[in-house]
């Protein structure tokens, strides 16, 4: 019997252990015979677009004394002939890379876009060597002053994202250049400006000078109580179908039921789209509805069609609960404050909302509507934003 249990259970185990740990042992040999030949390759690489972009220098020494947001390298030709700036912005895939070369006025004399994870046949096309990506790249050639698509700049066609988070990394080159070479201010990206969850309820509950968490309605994620009948009710939505986590939505109501505001935090939505979803034009849409019959006059943002029309859902799913919490809502008379009932946890009074809410069924076909091109195929982030 003890023979059958080593041989059937024990064995086997020893085995693959023993496997395991080969197997492990030589990866990490393989890896430390590799990583510096890799790491060699891309210096190398990196090296040849630096001369490629300005091939006026005859050699570059690294300034690592900046503060410019966004910039991977700066290196400064050691004949004086200009600099070579490496930088990125924001795309669908991810970063955007791309190595400007400046002469020592500041003017763009070369340019090369980096390997980036942009969208096949669109994004893509600013490092594949197609026609539409060269004629892109060449409008930056002799240009000193920001580049902006639109204006003095023509995005790729289809590829409206790509081209304006290529645009933003040149002009973060332009930004360090000027800092680096002419003593100017650094132009540093302080990322968005959050709101902390008791401010984002004093926002939306503006009379109420207390508030008490209460009990969660179902296919919420938190609910609040103001001292003066006002509620402030969070909920859920993915938004944007390939969106790793959902924003978080909150709902403010005054005493009557009606609308005072609404807050999205869209930062899983992609930056320049789907974060539009969170925006001052697009949330004052939902002030002053009184009941969900008045949702329906809230029009989507074309671009951005996922993201906003989840915040819709989402702000749905609220005025559906307020409905319940607040009889009167809707009929335009004022309910008794009673801030006391259904008291929540304690512990949970501050804490701002992570869970996952239910989905329930709510708007239109208007969910499964594609946005741009590019839009409906990419990864995001975003800033989040109050109305």
């Amino acid at each position: 019997m003890k023979g059958n249990t080593w041989n059937n259970i024990v064995k086997p185990i020893v085995v693959l252990g023993a496997i395991c740990l080969v197997a492990s042992a030589a990866l990490a040999a393989v890896n430390e015979v590799t990583a510096p030949i890799i790491k060699a390759q891309e210096e190398a690489a990196a090296n040849e677009a630096y001369f490629a972009v300005l091939p006026e220098a005859d050699g570059f020494e690294a300034v690592t004394d900046y503060q410019t947001s966004n910039i991977q390298a700066v290196m400064k030709a050691t004949n004086g002939a200009g600099w070579a700036i490496q930088a990125y912005g924001k795309g669908f895939g991810g970063d955007v890379p791309v190595i400007v070369g400046f002469d020592a006025n500041g003017t763009i004399v070369g340019i090369q876009f980096l390997a980036n994870s942009e969208t096949s046949g669109y994004g893509q096309k600013l490092v594949d060597g197609s026609e539409d990506g060269i004629n892109f790249t060449q409008q930056f050639i002799g240009m000193s002053e920001a580049p902006e698509v639109g204006a003095n700049i023509d995005a790729i066609s289809g590829a409206t994202v790509s081209s304006k988070a290529a645009a933003s990394a040149v002009t973060s080159a332009m930004n360090c250049f000027n800092e680096v070479a002419l003593g100017q201010a650094a132009v540093v990206d302080e990322g968005p400006v959050t709101l902390s969850p008791e401010e984002v309820r004093a926002m939306l509950a503006p009379n109420a000078t207390s508030m008490t968490q209460i009990d969660t309605p179902e296919g919420l994620t938190e609910a609040w109580q103001g001292d003066d009948g006002s509620y402030v009710l969070y909920a859920e939505d993915k938004g944007w179908e390939y969106a790793t986590s959902p924003m978080t939505i909150a709902v403010g109501f005054d005493a009557n039921g009606v609308i005072t505001g609404v807050w999205v935090d869209a930062s899983t939505q992609t930056a320049g789209i789907g974060d539009v979803a969170a925006g001052e034009d697009y949330l004052s849409q939902y002030t002053g509805i009184a009941n969900e019959a008045g949702l329906d006059g809230v029009d989507t943002v074309a671009g951005s069609t996922q993201s906003t029309v989840g915040v819709k859902k989402a702000v749905r799913k609220c005025v559906q609960a307020n409905a319940l919490l607040n009889p009167n809502a809707g009929t335009g008379e004022t309910v008794a404050s009673d801030a006391a009932s259904v008291p929540a946890d304690s512990s949970a009074s501050s804490a701002s909302t992570t869970s996952e809410a239910a989905s329930v069924p709510a708007d239109s076909a208007a969910s499964s509507a594609s946005t741009t091109s590019e839009a409906a195929s990419a990864p995001a982030a975003s800033a989040s934003s109050a109305s």
